[in-house]
């Protein structure tokens, strides 16, 4: 298994990205490991800070390390946490990378917290940096994604290009290419991830992934289909064996994560 680092160049060069799958729940990482192993694609899988309380990072460790040890290609990060305490423990844990969300502080003490987390975890430990909150009104600034970089060393940038969090039919999601394209001009070779990856038009994602995005995150669209899938299964079921209605859940969902792996690696 390669080291993340390495994976991120290799698909950085030939314009492929790893889906990175928010932990909600057991069921969804069984349904990541299952998918990973059906097609042999490497997959990310993250706890946001919620999920960390609900899940824990050092149980999905032992899980994602016992995986790997049967050449799983599957990684593991932090999602959106807001404690650089939190990512130097699970950076010692062994994550391979961690994301800080900085863009509810001023622009200097996120670039001071964050320049603190990179020299403490590198260079073990990949780090995403975020500056624009996603889903903000505001788009990056590409001259200041240039000099947080620069300054902050970071390995990946969270850019915020009309992309949010959630999925509405009502309303959907369009990025803004030019955006985006502006960022790689000034930083040809950094790596950029996408927020709010489900509802972005399959289109779009091709496009953004030619411009550097590696990451792309998942999860309202797991959410969704864990959702239904039960609600599906309590409806046409009367069985008190639990596992009776999380099997074929754990189907579906697989489903939906073997499309975005293969998506977003054509």
């Amino acid at each position: 298994m390669l080291p993340l680092k390495e994976l991120l160049s290799n698909y950085f060069l030939s314009h492929q990205a790893i889906p990175a799958f928010n932990v909600d729940s057991f069921e969804i990482y069984q349904a990541v490991e299952a998918a990973v192993t059906e097609t042999h694609l490497p997959a990310i899988v993250q706890l946001s800070a919620n999920e960390d309380k609900f899940v824990s990072a050092e149980k999905l460790y032992l899980l994602v390390k016992k995986a790997n040890l049967e050449s799983l290609p599957i990684y593991l990060n932090i999602d959106h946490s807001h404690e650089p305490d939190r990512l130097i423990q699970v950076s010692r844990l062994g994550f391979d990378m961690v994301h800080f969300d900085g863009s509810s502080l001023s622009l200097d003490k996120n670039l001071t917290k964050s320049s603190q987390l990179i020299e403490t975890v590198h260079p073990q430990t990949l780090v995403e940096v975020e500056f624009n909150e996603i889903g903000s009104v505001e788009f990056t600034n590409p001259k200041i994604a240039e000099s947080f970089i620069v300054q902050t060393k970071a390995d990946l940038l969270a850019v915020s290009i009309g992309n949010r969090h959630g999925n509405s039919p009502n309303f959907p999601e369009n990025i803004d290419l030019k955006v985006l394209s502006k960022i790689r001009q000034l930083l040809p070779t950094t790596f950029f991830t996408l927020h709010g990856g489900s509802g972005i038009p399959e289109a779009q994602i091709k496009e953004a992934i030619k411009l550097g995005v590696v990451k792309i995150n998942i999860n309202t669209d797991l959410r969704q289909t864990f959702l239904a899938s039960l609600r599906r299964e309590l409806s046409a079921q009367s069985s008190e064996k639990v596992y009776d209605y999380f099997i074929p859940v754990i189907a579906d969902l697989k489903k939906v994560i073997i499309q975005k792996l293969t998506q977003f690696s054509e």
